[in-house]
């Protein structure tokens, strides 16, 4: 559309050779099909038509004569009236605009091959200034410039594109990235809670079914006491299953916000009474809640995050007792040190292997990191095992990780 009719008009205005009036139609009518039917191959593509443009450019400046002043205005004559050069300067011949040898230029570059384009456009640049003076062709100033101008902006457009789509490249894999350190890290969120939720249930609800099994035939009523809190242990473990799997759904977007609440609340230290009411063992578990309470007797409370951390990492801690500590007694420990929490869970059981620590308690260093806190585990032997944790009071207002969600 634009290299053909220009090339049409300027052959037939000149007076030229067959050949080079046949060179230059044949290149206009080439060159857009090379452009189009070689689009797999832009640094190749580009290489082609920059030959064709070199062929078309010597060719046409040999046979042109210079039609000297008052011509047509399709010649270097011309320019002394409408240009900012004289005749002189113009130089035999005028070429038109080799439309697709630039787009090609420009999306070789796009497309990875700047190598070709720089290479291509300056060889047409350097075969025009060095095959020139053999054919006996002088080539202006003004040509030069402009040619050296054109080519420029071409690269330069090509370089200018390629580096805004390197950068949306870039900028979508860091944002894939992060999505899938969002998604691994909330896995990660959802395991520890199943973990923590299914751990505690099972492990109650399997020493209730040994109590029941030894007493059915002795003591049914005691019995039927064992069969009772398995229900209410089963009830409250599949209400808090209910409770991840909903904020699970939730966390898909704010338009899900309108959906009922969850089955059961989100736990905290509020609930850490009830929590060890209902484990069963031969531990005697004490609770020392350091907390201010206010004029009705209300204890106050931490940020949501922190409080359900700090539940969870209880929960967590006081079933290992039960289940391998092997202790006479434990005890917890919740207190508020200016704007931090405290919490303190210890045993007189038998302590752990060196070295040796499980999901549980690399789930239980997790959370307390994510809070930007710490968690310090101290196994003295046959003394008994120390867990102290240590978590900002209002997490919900501290800056913590993105990949953190909070409730």
């Amino acid at each position: 559309m634009l290299q053909l009719p220009f090339s049409i008009v300027l052959a037939a205005a000149t007076e030229t050779s067959a050949a080079a009036m046949i060179i230059r139609i044949g290149t206009a009518v080439l060159s857009p099909a090379i452009f189009f039917v070689s689009a797999r191959w832009p640094g190749p593509r580009v290489a082609v038509l920059a030959g064709l443009v070199l062929l078309d450019v010597l060719v046409w400046a040999a046979a042109t004569p210079d039609p000297g002043p008052g011509s047509f205005g399709m010649g270097p004559g011309a320019w002394s009236d409408r240009g900012p050069w004289t005749p002189a300067e113009a130089g035999p011949g005028t070429t038109p605009f080799y439309a697709a040898f630039l787009f090609a230029v420009v999306a070789a570059i796009v497309r990875g091959s700047a190598v070709w384009a720089i290479a291509s456009a300056a060889g047409v640049w350097a075969g025009c200034l060095l095959l020139g003076p053999l054919l006996g062709i002088d080539w202006s100033v003004g040509r030069v410039v402009s040619a050296t101008m054109g080519l420029a902006i071409a690269v330069g457009i090509g370089a200018f594109v390629r580096r805004r789509s390197e950068l949306r490249r870039q900028e979508a894999a860091q944002q894939s990235a992060r999505h899938a350190e969002v998604v691994q890290a909330e896995r990660l969120r959802i395991a520890r809670d199943l973990h923590d939720v299914l751990g505690h249930a099972l492990s109650q609800i399997n020493v209730q079914a040994g109590v029941g099994e030894h007493l059915i035939d002795r003591d049914p009523e005691q019995a039927r006491s064992a069969l009772a809190a398995i229900r209410e242990l089963s009830r409250t473990g599949l209400n808090e299953v209910r409770t991840v799997l909903h904020t699970m759904r939730s966390d898909t977007g704010a338009a899900e916000a309108s959906e009922p609440a969850p089955l059961a609340p989100v736990l905290g230290l509020d609930a850490v009474p009830a929590l060890v009411s209902r484990l069963v063992g031969s531990t005697d578990i004490r609770v020392d809640d350091r907390r201010d309470t206010d004029a009705e007797g209300v204890r106050e409370t931490p940020g949501q995050s922190t409080d359900a951390a700090a539940y969870r990492i209880i929960q967590e801690a006081l079933t290992n007792v039960l289940r391998h500590a092997g202790a006479g007694s434990a005890r917890v420990v919740i207190a508020r040190n200016l704007d931090r929490l405290q919490v303190s869970i210890s045993d007189d059981g038998t302590g752990l292997p060196e070295g040796v620590e499980g999901t549980g308690i690399m789930g239980m260093r997790e959370r307390a990191k994510l809070l930007k806190g710490s968690l310090t585990l101290t196994s003295k032997g046959r003394q008994g095992t120390v867990v102290d944790v240590d978590l900002p009071w209002n997490a919900d207002h501290a800056e913590l990780p993105d990949e953190e969600p909070h409730r």
